[in-house]
C-alpha cells in the first residue's frame, strides 16, 4: 500500500478492462482533474502543472461569441515513444487543430509514416465532470479506446476544446509484444467499430479508416480475407483517398511475401 494517505488503491475484479478501471478511478475521484496514466507509461515531473496552466487559459476563453464552459475541456500533449528496442521517436508530429473532429484528425490518412496524428491516453487532462456525464465504460471492449470516448465527448459538447500542447510531457512505452504478430484475424471487428463510431463522418474519413486501421489489423493476422474486406466496406462505405487505398494495397502485397517467406523456409 502507498506511505501517502492521499493515494487511494481501488481493487477492480479480474478482467474487467481498462474502460471500467478508469470510470471506477473517475467515479471515486475526490477532486476536480483526472489525468489517466497507464501503468508502462510515465509522466515527466511538470506534465499536470503545464496543462493545468493551458486548461486556466481556455476556460472562458470566446470560442463564435460564446464562453467556454469551465468544465469543456480537454487537454493532451506530445510525448516520446520509446520501442521496441532502442528506437525513440516524438508523437503526434502534426497537432489537432482548434476545432477540428478527432474523427477527421486521427483517421485522415495522407502518408506512411507512423505516429502523424496521435492522442495517447497517458497524456489526457480532463474535468471529472466530463468524465461523469461522458462515461468511459460505455465504450467497455471497444478496439478503439480512447478515439471511442473522444468521439463521443464531442458529440454530446460540440464546444468542447481539446488542445494537445507542443511541449513532451510523458514517454509511451511500447513493448515488442505491442507489435508483435497476432494470430486470430481481428478486422472484421475494426471494421464494425468504424461503422458505429464514424457513422457521421464524412465519406474521406470512412473510407481512409477502413483503407488502414482493419488493413493493419489483418496483416498482423497475416489475412488476405481481411484485407479485401476492409477495402470492399472502403469502397461501398466511403470514399477513400489515394494514399489510403495505397496502403491497403501494399500490405496486401506484404501479406503474400511473409506467406512465401514462411512456406519457403525449410
Amino acid at each position: 500500500m502507498p506511505d501517502d494517505d492521499r493515494i487511494s488503491v481501488l481493487r477492480i475484479e479480474s478482467g474487467a478492462g481498462p474502460a471500467r478501471s478508469r470510470q471506477a478511478g473517475i467515479d471515486s475521484a475526490q477532486g476536480s482533474v483526472i489525468a489517466i496514466l497507464d501503468d508502462d507509461d510515465e509522466w515527466y515531473p511538470d506534465k499536470i502543472e503545464q496543462q493545468l496552466v493551458a486548461a486556466q487559459a481556455v476556460a472562458g476563453q470566446a470560442v463564435a461569441g460564446q464562453a467556454v464552459a469551465a468544465d469543456q475541456w480537454i487537454i493532451s500533449s506530445r510525448l516520446e515513444v520509446r520501442g521496441p528496442g532502442t528506437t525513440r521517436r516524438i508523437w503526434p508530429r502534426k497537432l489537432i487543430s482548434p476545432g477540428e473532429s478527432v474523427a477527421d484528425y486521427l483517421f485522415r490518412f495522407s502518408g506512411f509514416r507512423s505516429g502523424a496524428a496521435v492522442i495517447q491516453t497517458s497524456t489526457l487532462c480532463f474535468p471529472t465532470t466530463l468524465a461523469r456525464n461522458v462515461r468511459w465504460d460505455a465504450h467497455e471492449g471497444a478496439i478503439h479506446d480512447e478515439p471511442s470516448w473522444l468521439i463521443d465527448v464531442q458529440q454530446a459538447f460540440p464546444d468542447v476544446r481539446l488542445i494537445q500542447l507542443p511541449e513532451v510531457l510523458g514517454v509511451y512505452n511500447v513493448h515488442s509484444a505491442s507489435v508483435s504478430r497476432q494470430k486470430q484475424d481481428r478486422s472484421d471487428a475494426y471494421i464494425a467499430w468504424g461503422r458505429e463510431y464514424l457513422a457521421s463522418a464524412s465519406p474521406r474519413i470512412r473510407g481512409d479508416y477502413f483503407c488502414t486501421s482493419p488493413v493493419s489489423a489483418a496483416v498482423s493476422a497475416r489475412s488476405l480475407r481481411g484485407v479485401r474486406r476492409a477495402v470492399g466496406t472502403a469502397v461501398r462505405e466511403g470514399r477513400p483517398g489515394p494514399a489510403a487505398l495505397n496502403y491497403a494495397l501494399l500490405n496486401a502485397c506484404r501479406i503474400v511475401l511473409l506467406r512465401t517467406r514462411a512456406r519457403l523456409r525449410p
